[in-house]
């Protein structure tokens, strides 16, 4: 579907509704996981609510099966074997050899590498966020400078991540320790992140303040959350709310967007061949993801290592998949966007039709 015929199907006055709820959406998603854990202690009725939004949001990685579902996707994936299948199953393969041994001279390097990649897959989603948003408010892209700024709050994110996980990372003490010369470059580098969050933030307070004066309120709110999302665990050192809040955060958001790329394909005829996929690929590759997290256990050795290495592998596959299934600089991934989300992109195109009449 090319882009005028899609801003024919959503009409600009429809797309502008459709698009200010998707991205009051993905602001929700954003938010309601650090309110919700910065007010558990207070309030802590609202514990089962939070842990179901922690629960959902971790759902994310198995639900990228779900995009299997959509031929595009499935030709994408076929045009592209060696980096869209070839090398997915062999960090898969690589991954489980390297993380199923605790005691493999190379797993706390692999280890942390992998929460530095995470951070790197967490925050660059919100280049994506804060783009869709401004295509809504604004009915154009994100302006390189403002691309910049969120690159470096994530940057500034990754040079504290490893102490703000500190010594969970994600499984457990147990299993990672760590030399004196290895905590106390994490701590430099967290100390070098923190200085940094402080002139980042005034720069985000001074892109939203811009945005909002120009009564782009909905772009204001998400071009400050963007560039600051990884700085939680600047203000607590608190491994609960300075990794978790922004992980549930990120998965959210992800299901915000499958969600959307739903409801965009409502009308869609689904073959007798492509139901299966949708009724056993996905839930089945969500249950062995959630499967293989409980295995985790408080000691090393046996099933945990199993599940340790189950779920750092395929987490490792949805990094290096999904980098490529959304990326806006490939001509056929940013027509497929254009044709999965045209109450988003109709108004740009709208605008644009205005721009070269004028």
């Amino acid at each position: 579907m090319s882009v005028e015929a899609n801003a024919a199907v959503y009409p600009v006055s429809r797309s502008a509704n459709a698009g200010a709820l998707f991205s009051a959406a993905l602001i929700l998603a954003t938010i309601l996981p650090f309110c919700g854990i910065a007010l558990v202690p207070s309030y802590p009725l609202i514990a089962p609510v939070v842990a179901f939004a922690l629960l959902l949001g971790s759902t994310h990685v198995a639900a990228t099966f779900y995009l299997l579902t959509d031929g595009a996707v499935r030709r994408f994936l076929h045009d592209h074997p060696v980096r869209m299948v070839v090398v997915p199953c062999a960090l898969l393969a690589v991954g489980i050899a390297v993380f199923c041994n605790t005691e493999n001279p190379v797993f706390v390097p692999a280890l942390l590498l992998t929460s530095l990649w995470q951070t790197w897959h967490f925050g660059a989603q919100n280049i994506g966020v804060a783009t869709f948003v401004s295509l809504t408010d604004r009915g154009r892209p994100l302006l390189p400078y403002e691309k910049i700024a969120i690159r470096a709050g994530v940057i500034v994110g990754m040079l504290g991540v490893l102490k703000a996980m500190a010594p969970i990372y994600m499984i457990g003490e147990n299993y990672v320790p760590l030399g004196p010369t290895a905590v106390a470059v994490i701590g430099f580098c967290y100390h070098v992140g923190l200085l940094a969050a402080v002139p980042l933030t005034g720069l985000a307070l001074w892109l939203a303040a811009g945005a909002w004066l120009k009564q782009q309120y909905l772009f204001a709110i998400s071009i400050f959350l963007s560039v600051t999302f990884l700085f939680t665990m600047y203000v607590s050192r608190d491994y609960t709310l300075g990794f978790i809040s922004f992980a549930a955060a990120h998965g959210l958001q992800y299901l915000i967007f499958l969600g959307a790329h739903s409801v965009s394909r409502g009308k869609e005829v689904v073959s007798r061949r492509r139901l299966p996929i949708l009724i056993v690929l996905a839930p089945a590759a969500l249950l062995l993801f959630m499967a293989a997290s409980r295995l985790i256990a408080v000691q090393p050795g046996g099933a945990s290592t199993i599940g340790i290495s189950v779920m750092l592998s395929v987490s490792l596959v949805h990094f290096w998949v999904d980098q490529f299934l959304w990326r806006m600089k490939d001509k056929d991934r940013a027509a497929w966007m254009k044709a999965r989300f045209g109450f988003v992109f109709a108004r740009h195109s709208s605008v644009s039709r205005r721009a070269v009449a004028s």
